[in-house]
């Protein structure tokens, strides 16, 4: 080792070469505790950073499950108004949510309770449903029997129609020439004979073939059992009122009548078991469900006596 001039050992580092070298190691040490602060601020920020996130995070969720359950407190004593009826559905009231926050949770459903069933009826209880058939219309006749007046003005009597036999002979007959032969007689199928038996004046005016008469007692009669008359007039719904003079002599006569749409009938009966002339009025009341006839049949349903007993027939009238 070199000495100097006291003796001693030379200093190291006391020269411009030592100086260098302590300024180069101090930079590096210096440098060095930088590059550690950097890391270590670096760290600290980042875990700031993630706390601040998380922080924010909190603060958000406390803040809205605040605002949120106010807002349920509120909703009973501030209900929000109903909004008005849409218009494209007729205003009719649709339920709608309320526009405020969503509730945390879900509230705990109220029980519900089903009424018991209600009882059924019993099959007796339940109402009955009749229907009610109307029945048919058979339309309706009613005859009744009488005695014969002094005279009979069958132009007053009869304002539809009239008839009277046998003012000439057997077979003539005078009606209302305005009468529109309302009033037939079928075909004769039996023996007549006219007579002038009748104790009733019969008068008319306004006649053909006979224009008038101021009385007549004639009429024609048939014998035997069976044999007799048959007479027809018009029918309608609403009632119409026949009448025919008629006789017996020593026989019993029956009246029948029915009327051609419906199926209504009556009948009657005139009896007079002696020679005697018995005569008698039937006044036939009826109608028919529509338009029709009245078909009659007057008929010697038994003769007495070895004689000429059965029905006559005097006049008719329709009004």
């Amino acid at each position: 080792m070199p000495s100097t001039d006291n003796g001693r050992p030379p200093a190291r580092g006391r020269g411009p070469n030592r100086r260098s070298t302590v300024h180069i190691g101090l930079r590096r040490a210096t440098d060095s505790t930088t590059a550690e602060e950097s890391t270590t601020r670096r760290g600290w920020n980042e875990i700031a950073s993630s706390a601040a996130v998380i922080l924010a995070g909190v603060i958000v969720v406390v803040g809205f499950g605040f605002v949120a359950s106010r807002a349920i407190r509120s909703h009973d004593d501030n209900p929000l108004p109903e909004p008005p009826p849409t218009a494209a559905l007729g205003g009719i009231d649709v339920p709608s949510a309320s526009p405020g926050l969503i509730p945390l949770g879900s509230p705990t459903p109220s029980p519900t309770t089903t009424p018991p069933p209600a009882d059924s009826p019993s099959p007796s209880a339940l109402p009955t449903t009749r229907t009610t058939t109307r029945p048919p219309d058979n339309g309706a006749i009613a005859i009744a029997t009488g005695g014969v007046p002094g005279t009979v003005d069958l132009s007053a009597e009869g304002t539809r129609d009239w008839v009277h036999w046998g003012e000439q002979s057997t077979f003539s007959l005078e009606r209302d020439k305005n009468g529109g032969f309302a009033i037939l007689e079928g075909t004769p199928s039996a023996p007549r004979f006219r007579h002038a038996l009748s104790p009733t004046m019969f008068q008319w005016s306004g006649g053909d073939p006979v224009d008038h008469s101021d009385g007549t007692t004639t009429g024609i009669r048939t014998c035997g059992a069976g044999n007799g008359f048959t007479i027809s007039a018009p029918a309608a719904t609403s009632n119409r009122t026949l009448r025919l003079y008629v006789a017996v002599l020593a026989a019993k006569g029956t009246l029948s009548a029915r009327l051609s749409a419906g199926s209504a009938t009556a009948s009657a009966t005139l009896e007079r078991q002696d020679g005697n002339f018995t005569p008698a009025v039937f006044t036939l009341t009826y109608r028919a469900p529509k338009a029709a006839k009245i078909n009659l049949n007057w008929t010697t349903t038994r003769a007495f006596g070895t004689g000429c007993g059965g029905v006559a027939l005097e006049a008719a009238t329709l009004r």
